[in-house]
């Protein structure tokens, strides 16, 4: 059955996040996770929020987005099955970056910083893969924004600064 141990064992070594895990940490993780099942238009989490997880995507799709002040809605990424999101915030301590919602039957498991913080107690080396991993997620996204924002300066005929200042860390 989808969301199950047997299903999730066989299913989580395929994600990024979760390559080159031994199955005892991989058992580990999964008794750690929760299961959310969700219908169309239900609100996974809100753009400035606290938040304590983040989320795999095990079946449907999530849809991560951002309110202007305009009033439009920006629709950023639709994440699929075996993607994650909401992974910052475990990392930064910081609001959410972003809004989620699903706009069809989706299945998401979530893994909480305490979560996180217990697999380092039990399981070191697995811990530090898990970051390891999610470094390297964060990295490639970096890049591919990095890329996205070239690419808009190329086309555009003049001379503009894209990212005005460093981003300074707050005290």
């Amino acid at each position: 059955m989808i969301g199950d141990e047997a299903d999730l064992l066989q299913f989580l070594p395929s994600i990024a996040l979760f390559g080159g895990l031994t199955e005892p940490t991989l058992q580990r993780v999964i008794a750690k996770m929760r299961r959310h099942t969700l219908e169309p238009g239900a609100q996974v989490c809100c753009e400035g929020e606290v938040g304590r997880s983040m989320f795999v995507v095990r079946q449907g799709e999530a849809v991560v987005y951002r309110d202007l002040p305009s009033g439009k809605r920006v629709k950023m990424v639709r994440m699929g099955e075996g993607e994650f999101f909401g992974e910052m915030t475990l990392i930064d301590i910081q609001k959410r970056s972003a809004s989620v919602m699903v706009d069809q039957p989706t299945l998401l498991l979530s893994l909480g910083n305490k979560d996180l913080y217990a697999l380092y107690q039990e399981d070191t080396p697995g811990y530090v893969m898990v970051l390891q991993n999610l470094c390297r997620e964060l990295s490639r996204r970096l890049r591919s924004t990095n890329q996205k924002l070239t690419s808009m300066a190329d086309d555009s005929s003049d001379d503009k600064t894209l990212i005005r200042k460093a981003v300074k860390r707050k005290p």
